[in-house]
């Protein structure tokens, strides 16, 4: 007995003499493609047109702010569903909107998760459709206005989908660009 009990405490020796040249080996490979991986990166910027349009800040903002004010340009002015004194209201609009729209998300999707996958998206029209009418009807009564109490409720709509379509379309896109790009490396 007092044998076998020898032969399996070398087995186990040899065992724990295995496991650590394997961790060792894993340290060094984790190690070597760390090294390999950080000289030969580079810094990209992407640009996401899901939930945000990009993860740094200010391109997002700069994103939002060009979408949001080509939209409301070609939205107000082509249904014709509100009047302006002058066209500088527009990227004001604009700016506000993004702002406002950045800080709403931020808060919702980090605080109140729940209620907006409750409301499936409901209450970021909600509130899109208050800022709407707050700047018609509060803020600037007499540079801009909607010229139905209705046309709110339909811009929204329409600035909601057409922003959809925008953001499908960047998509594709940036996928069928990205996937060529892949290919030739």
């Amino acid at each position: 007995m007092k044998k076998s009990d020898e032969d399996l405490r070398k087995d186990i020796e040899d065992l724990e003499k295995l496991i650590e040249e394997v961790r060792t080996k894993n340290h060094e490979e984790l190690e070597k493609l760390k090294k390999e991986q950080k000289p030969g990166t580079r810094k990209i910027v992407k640009v996401d047109l899901g939930a945000e349009y990009s993860r740094h800040l200010p391109t997002n903002l700069i994103v939002g702010f060009l979408v949001n004010f080509i939209l409301f340009f070609l939205l107000m002015r082509g249904l014709g569903l509100a009047t302006t004194q002058n066209d500088f209201v527009y990227p004001a609009l604009a700016l506000v909107f993004t702002g406002y729209e950045t800080l709403l998300k931020r808060y919702l999707f980090h605080k109140q998760i729940k209620l907006v996958m409750y409301s499936s998206g409901l209450v970021f029209f909600l509130c899109y459709l208050v800022f709407f009418y707050l700047a018609d009807l509060v803020v600037l009564p007499d540079e801009f206005s909607f010229l139905n109490y209705w046309y709110p409720i339909a811009f929204v709509t329409a600035f909601i989908i057409s922003r959809f379509l925008v953001k499908t379309i960047y998509v594709v896109a940036v996928r069928k660009i990205s996937g060529r790009f892949a290919k030739k490396k």
